[in-house]
C-alpha cells in the first residue's frame, strides 16, 4: 500500500519557469484556486523463483506455493486534486478525491469516494490533516495519511535551475521487506531537459537503484534501473504526462534455501488542469 502511494505521488515533480525561455528553476508548489484532474496507469509483472534441498522444496509443493511465483498485475486510479482560493497571504485549503479505482485483482485499496483534506500554502507542500470514508477503519486512515504526508515531505528539496541540455538528480529512499528482512536501497532519479516548445517542458528521466543497507547474516544482491519521458507545462507550474517503465533484480541467499526475483513495471500518469 505504501509502496504504490509512494509510486504514486513520488512522481509530483514541479517546477517554476524563469525569464529565459531556454532554462526552468526546479520547484515544489500547488497552486491557489487550481483543479487537477489526474489519472495513474500501472502494471507489474514479477517472478520470483525458489531454489533449495529437496525437502524445502516439496514444503512450498506441499503449502502450495508455485515455484516460480509469477504475479501480474494492472491498476488504474482517478483522482481530483483541489485548492480553494487564499485564506491569507500564503495558505489555502485544499482536497483530495479517489474518484474511481480499478485492479485486475478486483480489490480496492482505496475505496471510491474516498476524501483527504488539507492546506496549501506558498513555497511548500501541503499539510494533510484528515480523510473521510465510511469503509475505512480509524487504522487504514492514519497509515494512508502517513504515507501521504512522507510522500509531500519527500518532495520538498531547494530549487534546482536547469538549462536546456543539462541534468539534475534527486535521491530518495526505498525499502523492501522480504523474506523476514528489509532491504534498503536508494533510488537516483536523473531529469534532462531536452526542450522547451510552446510552453511545454519536454525531460527524459532515468533511475538507478543501489543497495544502502548492509545485512551480514545473509548475502543479498540488488539492482535495478528505468527510464521514461516528462512533460510540464510551465505556465501551470505542473506535468501533463509522466511515463516510466522500471526493472529490478535480486538475489537473497538464506540459510538453507535462496530467492531470485526479477520484476518489471510501468507507470503512465496524466493531469488535465483548469482552474478550480
Amino acid at each position: 500500500m505504501r509502496k504504490l502511494i509512494l509510486l504514486l505521488l513520488t512522481l509530483t515533480h514541479f517546477f517554476c519557469y524563469s525569464q529565459k525561455n531556454n532554462e526552468l528553476i526546479f520547484k515544489v508548489q500547488y497552486k491557489p484556486e487550481t483543479k487537477y484532474s489526474q489519472t495513474i496507469e500501472q502494471s507489474s509483472h514479477s517472478e520470483m523463483k525458489y531454489s533449495g534441498s529437496e525437502e524445502f522444496l516439496q514444503k512450498l509443493k506441499d503449502n502450495g506455493v508455485q515455484n516460480p511465483t509469477i504475479t501480474d498485475k494492472t491498476s488504474k486510479i482517478e483522482s481530483i486534486f483541489k485548492t480553494e482560493k487564499l485564506t491569507d497571504s500564503r495558505t489555502f485549503p485544499l482536497t483530495m478525491e479517489f474518484v474511481k479505482t480499478t485492479s485486475s485483482d478486483g480489490k480496492k485499496e482505496i475505496p471510491d469516494g474516498t476524501l483527504i483534506y488539507g492546506q496549501g500554502s506558498i513555497g511548500n507542500m501541503p499539510t494533510l490533516d484528515s480523510i473521510v470514508s465510511s469503509e475505512l477503519d480509524d487504522e487504514f486512515k492514519k497509515t494512508l495519511l502517513q504515507a501521504m504526508q512522507s510522500t509531500f515531505s519527500q518532495l520538498s528539496f531547494p530549487e534546482k535551475k536547469v538549462k536546456i541540455g543539462e541534468s539534475f538528480s534527486i535521491e530518495s529512499p526505498l525499502s523492501i521487506p522480504i523474506a523476514g528482512v528489509t532491504i534498503e536501497m536508494a533510488i537516483t532519479t536523473t531529469y534532462k531537459l531536452l526542450s522547451i516548445t510552446n510552453g511545454i517542458a519536454d525531460f527524459d528521466v532515468s533511475q538507478i537503484y543501489t543497495m544502502k543497507s548492509t545485512i551480514t547474516k545473509y548475502t543479498i544482491k540488488a539492482t535495478g534501473n528505468g527510464n521514461g519521458k516528462l512533460l510540464y507545462d510551465v505556465s501551470n507550474k505542473y506535468y501533463l504526462k509522466y511515463q516510466f517503465n522500471t526493472e529490478m533484480g535480486m538475489n537473497i541467499e538464506l540459510d538453507n534455501f535462496a530467492i531470485d526475483l526479477n520484476s518489471k513495471s510501468g507507470f503512465i500518469q496524466t493531469t488535465i488542469i483548469t482552474p478550480n
